[in-house]
């Protein structure tokens, strides 16, 4: 018999990463819960089997702040938490 007992809560997300244009940087939302949560970024283009990990590859371009929220649940429950990504001078 299992017994599911945790909420999907993060446990760690930086809140903010400095990245150099065309510079490839991983966004890792780390998460507990039991069962075992899911994971979704936004924004993050939907075709990409990676917006549904705890971690997360993204190349900067020219624009100098992002903004990404992950969002991990379970039967019980879910969080949310965001990260910016600044353009460094």
């Amino acid at each position: 018999m299992l017994l599911f007992t945790d909420p999907a809560k993060i446990v760690n997300l930086r809140s903010e990463h400095e990245v150099e244009v065309q510079q490839s940087v991983s966004l890792d939302c780390q998460a507990e819960g039991n069962p075992q949560p899911t994971y979704s970024w936004t924004p993050c283009d939907p075709k990409q089997s990676v917006c549904h990990e705890n971690l997360l590859i993204f190349q900067a371009n020219d624009k100098s702040v992002y903004m990404f929220t992950c969002k991990v649940a379970n039967i019980l429950g879910s969080d949310t938490g965001t990260t910016t990504l600044c353009k460094s001078n």
